[in-house]
């Protein structure tokens, strides 16, 4: 099932149905690394915040680490990560709760915003700041979404066109290219699915994102994969990348 209810909620904060992650894909605009941690709802929230994504990498400052988008569970009831329409850039140097951005980056920031028309709404403007995080600024079906998404495909902006393809629903998905990962693993793979794990799976995973598959990491691949249904030992194989979304 394509959609869902989490904490008794069908829509989050956004107005947005709960979704699961077979309805998210992620952003494959060329040099925009770090940014396959984050699956975002397809159709216009795909297109808009990975355009947001990409500009953000080129104007405001490059992405430096996993982006987090879609998540399975959050501590917060109606996130917006729960219906993928919502991403958060740069999380380590931007603490939920704190406002420490300096004012030049802010404001260009804030023109972009402008750039795209209303569509994005940023975290910093809610009273507890959190200015890591951007998401769909109009609730799912209004008629803005879809026509700003429409203009960016179109070539508005420059971030889509010359051969760059949107993902939609039809898009035909390659197997997986992840390596298989085991005790004893390390590099960015490593990092890549231990920062996946705390933000998909927060209940039970908590792990040190060190880049070092270690018996912490893979305690929780055997978790997951005892809760997935799999076969359980603590090996990230075709089968686990799969169940975890990712390709």
């Amino acid at each position: 099932m394509t959609f869902r209810t989490v904490y008794g909620n069908t829509y989050s904060e956004n107005s947005w149905r709960m979704c699961n992650r077979d309805e998210c894909d992620i952003t494959r605009l060329p040099k925009l690394f770090l940014v396959d941690t984050a699956p975002l709802r397809k159709g216009a929230p795909l297109t808009i915040l990975g355009a947001w994504l990409f500009w953000y990498d080129r104007n405001v400052e490059e992405i430096l680490s996993p982006t987090w988008g879609w998540s399975n569970t959050n501590d917060v009831a109606n996130s917006n990560h729960l219906s993928g329409t919502a991403v958060d850039v740069n999380a380590p140097k931007y603490p939920w709760g704190q406002r420490v951005m300096p004012a030049a980056r802010k404001q260009k920031i804030r023109e972009g915003l402008a750039l795209f028309e209303g569509t994005v709404f940023w975290g910093a403007d809610w009273s507890r700041a959190d200015e890591m995080h951007y998401q769909m600024a109009f609730r799912e079906g209004d008629p803005r979404n879809e026509g700003f998404a429409a203009k960016l495909r179109a070539g508005h902006l420059g971030i889509y066109g010359g051969g760059t393809t949107v993902p939609t629903p039809s898009t035909p998905t390659p197997s997986t290219s992840r390596p298989t990962l085991r005790r004893g693993s390390t590099g960015s793979d490593v990092t890549y699915l231990q920062s996946l794990f705390n933000r998909a799976y927060p209940a039970y995973s908590k792990l040190v994102v060190d880049g070092d598959f270690g018996p912490a990491t893979e305690s929780v691949v055997r978790e997951f994969q005892r809760r997935a249904g799999l076969g359980v030992d603590g090996v990230v194989g075709p089968a686990t990348w799969s169940k975890l979304g990712v390709k």
